[in-house]
């Protein structure tokens, strides 16, 4: 009868452990889902007054930016940084028509065109400004505004672009329209047209290291399929000019920080291959020198350089259609034009408008991007 006594008792702890060690099993992995699994809410993205520094890298540094899943571990502490930028949210731009609560701008380029068109004259497309709205339910895209030959153009999206919808979590994945149309004047020699469709996807959770920090995050996939129209308003009539923009991004967002730990963007070719051309993460402040943002892989050499007015550049290009960017030596966007190939002659461009310094650039098309240095000096 004892030995029965023992072996029930044997059996109850036995049961008590088991018990034990699945209520542990269960407390591990909800602490797994408290401590890693993060929700991004409206309260970790930018707001009226953040200031927010970051890095560019160089793409060849970045490695493997596409493996993700569920608690996964990011290695990119390796980035080699090629230039700094800063991001600034502010309600004080030249476009005063965007207001209201969670509403403000950011600056996305000094430059975008300036340059004489044939058949059109001097056009120039300067101060280009985003805005957002910040809502705990989405984080959009209400307008834009452009100086268009000097006269601000402030342009709202009848659909707005939501970037996300609020809260993010790990498995979601959303699908959202815009339209977007610049003003119609006789005044404004072009109108700027765009529609179209955005994916955004939380396909991954985990933690990420740059040189920045390690963080717990989020990875998100969000990818524009536009159609964007340029429309020129000529004498004989508008003349409209139309092309795809397919933009995607790999982000790793983490509710620490304001922008993305890491971001990797780029376009999406026309066999549907995505081709990286920036990589910026979240960083400190820091000195960039000339030798390390003139450290490319691939490079391609412009003429004349130094330069003062009209920049050549090398007829290399495999498709119709050639991105051209500059970034000045602390690594902020200061002049970006798509440029038509015709296969034959040397690309021109005029950076007239750019003061004396050294600067950094691109070109892209679908399959390849090309580095180079110039030296501006009237």
């Amino acid at each position: 009868m004892m030995c029965y006594y023992f072996v029930f008792l044997g059996k109850i702890k036995n049961l008590i452990f088991m018990r034990t060690s699945f209520i542990g099993l269960i407390l591990i992995a909800f602490a797994i889902r408290m401590n890693g699994q993060i929700t991004i809410t409206n309260i970790s993205l930018p707001n009226i007054g953040d200031t927010i520094r970051y890095s560019i890298a160089n793409i060849n540094s970045v490695g493997d930016y596409t493996s993700t899943g569920a608690n996964y571990v990011w290695h990119f502490d390796t980035l080699k940084v090629i230039g700094q930028g800063r991001r600034d949210f502010t309600n004080n731009t030249p476009y005063p028509f965007f207001s209201g609560p969670g509403k403000f701008g950011e600056k996305i380029a000094d430059t975008i065109v300036s340059q004489n068109i044939p058949g059109f004259g001097s056009i120039s497309i300067t101060e280009f400004y985003q805005f957002y709205r910040n809502l705990p339910t989405v984080f959009d895209v209400e307008g834009a505004g452009v100086k268009i030959n000097n006269i601000p153009v402030p342009s709202f999206y009848t659909d707005k672009d939501e970037l996300y919808l609020l809260p993010l979590h790990y498995g979601q994945k959303d699908s959202t329209t815009f339209k977007f149309s610049t003003a119609t004047s006789t005044a404004i020699p072009i109108v700027y047209k765009k529609s179209g469709y955005r994916i955004t996807e939380v396909d991954g959770w985990g933690t990420v290291s740059t040189p920045f920090g390690t963080f717990n995050c989020l990875r998100v996939i969000t990818t524009q399929y536009s159609k964007d129209t340029i429309i020129f308003n000529s004498p004989l009539g508008p003349i409209p000019f139309g092309f795809n923009n397919y933009q995607r991004a790999y982000q790793w967002i983490s509710n620490a920080e304001k922008i993305p730990i890491l971001e990797v963007s780029g376009t999406i070719g026309n066999t549907g291959n995505f081709i990286p051309n920036m990589v910026r993460f979240r960083d400190n402040y820091r000195v960039v020198s000339v030798n390390e943002i003139s450290g490319k892989s691939e490079s391609i050499n412009v003429y004349p350089n130094p330069v003062s007015n009209v920049l050549n550049i090398p007829n290399i290009f495999r498709n119709s259609s050639v991105q051209i960017e500059i970034y000045n030596i602390i690594g902020q966007l200061v002049f970006s034009i798509n440029e038509q190939n015709d296969f034959s002659d040397d690309i021109e461009i005029d950076i007239s408008h750019l003061p004396n310094g050294r600067y950094f650039g691109k070109a892209i098309d679908d399959r390849d991007v090309y580095e180079f240095n110039i030296v501006v000096s009237k």
